[in-house]
């Protein structure tokens, strides 16, 4: 039987499908979250993709197999779960060929005990029949693995002695698979009825869900559960964490008995709420932190050009010294219905935030600013924004401890207005240790 493949290192992310952000938009529509991970090139950005929510369901011929959770649901878009479940696994592999995609099991439900029957002695047969099925499930839809979404209820609804036999039967049954390794992979809220054993030779890692509040590493580590297949769980959603304080704690990692541990794999929930801007934009930063990428460019105009560039009506921008992030959003009316054009922010969470809030029909019509040398980094050193109304925002940057500056404008021609930034970001240590991400060069596109 195959042994568990811990990565040596990963950036990963749960995508939930039975939501579609921002409210109205389907997968398809042109300023939809999953457009909008195409469109900034985050699956470049994510070594596994843990797709959710699957669902035990039967097979037809008296065992269980596995499928995506409510697969005949119509989006907004006419399109159905299950076609989602294969949008996203194409668009997924066209921008990252090496991604590994996982079926994430539910956990708002107590399907794994419905594999067994009362007949204990047909437990090792039941389980059997499901691994393999769940096998050709993943071989057949070009997936990697499966993900076990462990907590509440459900991590008690089998018992330790099920747990064994069943993952064991869904090990052997990946080891025999031809092709790419399957990987079984547990995220894991609390202890519940494992079986360390099981864990230990089965499973490749586990993504603790440490944004919760109520899951600690050493529940898992005390038990006799391998420390290296410990896996940084990070939530990004507003309220939770930034990509740089994920990042350092999982550096700063946990001691174990005198012991020393980083978490070399991070997984965050999740690339899609209401919120998917700042969560797609810290998955950026986070694999740009975690990889030592030193720069990385951004084009909105081309994104805001498939939607005939719509204007900004806010602007958000953090700044300290320097211009730390900036980040559009860009609205647009169709048939009386207000579209919502969410970009990424574009650089790091230090600084002051500042919020630009056009009214109706202001439009930006100016940005000028400073570049310049700031402790041996070329940065944008300030930046300030005027309105088609007289308005002006800034400086943004106050520019201590930039020298050799050098100044910049970009004015919209007649009857135009800036519709997009675009440039570029760069990695730099911030003191006391760790680093941050500035913005490093900018242009405007105009619409």
């Amino acid at each position: 039987m195959t042994t568990p493949n811990i990565p040596s290192q990963s950036v990963n992310a749960w995508i939930y499908l039975d939501e579609d952000e921002p409210k109205g938009t389907g997968y398809t529509s042109l300023n939809s979250s999953y457009q909008s991970l195409v469109n900034n090139n985050v699956y470049t950005c994510t070594d596994m993709v843990m797709i959710c929510f699957f669902a035990v369901l039967p097979d037809g011929e008296g065992c269980y197999t596995i499928d995506i959770g409510n697969a005949t649901t119509v989006h907004p878009d006419g399109s159905t779960t299950a076609q989602y479940l294969q949008y996203t696994i194409a668009d997924a592999r066209a921008q990252n060929p090496g991604v590994k995609l996982l079926a994430t099991l539910n956990y708002n439900t107590n399907t794994l005990s419905q594999i067994f029957s009362s007949d204990q002695s047909q437990w090792p047969t039941e389980a059997q029949v499901f691994a393999g099925n769940v096998a050709n499930y993943l071989v057949a839809n070009q997936m990697n693995g499966l993900d076990i979404d462990w907590e509440g209820s459900f991590s008690t609804a089998i018992s330790p002695k099920q747990f064994s036999i069943l993952f064991n039967a869904i090990r052997q049954a990946f080891s025999q698979t031809t092709g790419s390794y399957l990987y079984l992979t547990l995220s894991p809220a609390n202890v519940g009825n494992l079986d360390v054993a099981t864990v230990n030779s089965c499973f490749d890692f586990l993504n603790l869900q440490l944004y919760s509040g109520f899951t600690f590493v050493s529940s898992f580590v005390d038990i006799g559960i391998n420390p290296l297949m410990m896996a940084y769980g990070a939530k990004f959603e507003s309220g939770y964490q930034t990509a740089n304080n994920a990042y350092d704690q999982a550096q700063q990692g946990f001691k174990y008995k005198g012991q020393q541990y980083t978490y070399n794999n991070i997984t965050q929930w999740r690339l899609n709420s209401n919120n998917y801007e700042y969560e797609q934009s810290q998955q950026i930063l986070l694999y740009q932190l975690a990889y030592r990428v030193p720069k990385s460019s951004f084009d909105d105009g081309a994104i805001l050009s498939k939607a005939s560039n719509p204007p900004i009506t806010t602007l958000s921008v953090n700044h300290g010294e320097v211009l730390d992030a900036l980040q559009a959003t860009n609205t647009w009316d169709t048939s009386g219905a207000e579209n919502i054009f969410g970009l990424l922010q574009h650089g790091g969470n230090g600084g002051s935030g500042n919020t630009i809030n056009l009214a109706s029909g202001e439009l930006i019509t100016e940005v000028y600013g400073y570049n310049g040398n700031w402790f041996g980094w070329n940065v944008v050193a300030q930046l300030s924004v005027k309105t088609s109304q007289g308005n002006v925002h800034g400086p943004f940057g106050d520019m201590n401890n930039v020298s050799s500056s050098t100044p910049f404008s970009y004015t919209a021609p007649d009857g135009q207005s800036i519709v997009a930034f675009n440039g570029g970001t760069i990695q730099v240590p911030v003191a006391g240790g760790g680093t941050t991400m500035v913005v490093s060069s900018l242009e405007v596109s105009f619409g």
